[in-house]
């Protein structure tokens, strides 16, 4: 019952402590991208392909233990309010199809005949990503074939697979916040006169939406059992704060 709050503990002590460390490799990888270097290339487009790949697993994994548990109704308002997430879910999914296949497309050489349908395979692959969240919200009406996915132990492995899509777009949303063009854009909210309070309050305000935009695709799942929680906000806030704060006082 308390998934989500571990994992914005998790996600905070991430970004606090690790992210940092892991960006700078990163980062070496990016510069080294342009200057044709395949094996940078190969690693950028095969982090993106997981995770594409690993969208639906979660979904899977959780989907007959959360309504056991939880006999959640998607008829409700809740249910509701993920129908219109799902468009936004679909539009990152398929961003993410579309930047490994261009990557990997460079790194093997493909054609422009292999390359289109590569991206129309992506374009199908996010619809049957964002098929299984939505079913995920949907109560089965019938036990799943494969008994596994029936016992806690799937559960938990789906808790696993959400927390390293977690921390992928972490990594993602580091790397985005830490190159010169984005820190350029939000250092230029007008606000107010530069190193203000208000415009240090716009941009604090601009960051914090967007990082809790990216951080909502992976929390949905925990946000119907803290629904009544009152911390919930605040624990999510506090999972970003630490990038939040690097960029608003960059």
């Amino acid at each position: 019952m308390n998934r989500g709050v571990v994992l914005d503990l998790v996600v905070f002590a991430f970004n606090l402590l690790l992210v940092g460390v892991l960006v700078v490799p990163a980062k070496a990888l990016v510069r080294a991208a342009p200057r044709e270097d395949a094996r940078a290339m190969l690693l950028i487009g095969l982090f993106f392909a997981v995770l594409v790949l690993i969208q639906p697993v979660a979904p899977i994994l959780k989907r007959w233990s959360f309504h056991q548990r939880t006999g959640f109704n998607a008829d409700s308002s809740a249910g509701c309010l993920v129908l219109y997430f799902m468009f936004a879910y679909w539009v990152t999914t398929f961003a993410l199809c579309a930047v490994a296949v261009i990557v990997l497309g460079e790194v093997f050489s493909t054609g422009e005949n292999v390359g289109v349908p590569l991206i129309l395979a992506g374009f199908v692959w996010s619809i049957v990503s964002v098929t299984f969240v939505y079913r995920y919200f949907t109560t089965p009406k019938r036990p799943p074939r494969w008994t596994f996915l029936t016992t806690p132990a799937a559960e938990r492995l789906g808790d696993v697979f959400v927390y390293v899509n977690v921390i992928g777009f972490q990594i993602l949303w580091a790397l985005v916040t830490t190159s010169a063009p984005f820190r350029e854009l939000a250092t230029r909210t007008p606000a107010g006169r530069p190193g203000s309070f208000s415009d240090v309050l716009g941009r604090f305000a601009v960051i914090a939406i967007c990082a809790l935009l990216l951080y909502f695709p992976a929390r949905i799942y925990y946000l119907v059992e803290d629904k009544h929680r009152r911390l919930t906000a605040a624990t999510m806030l506090l999972a970003n704060l630490p990038l939040i704060l690097r960029v608003t006082f960059a």
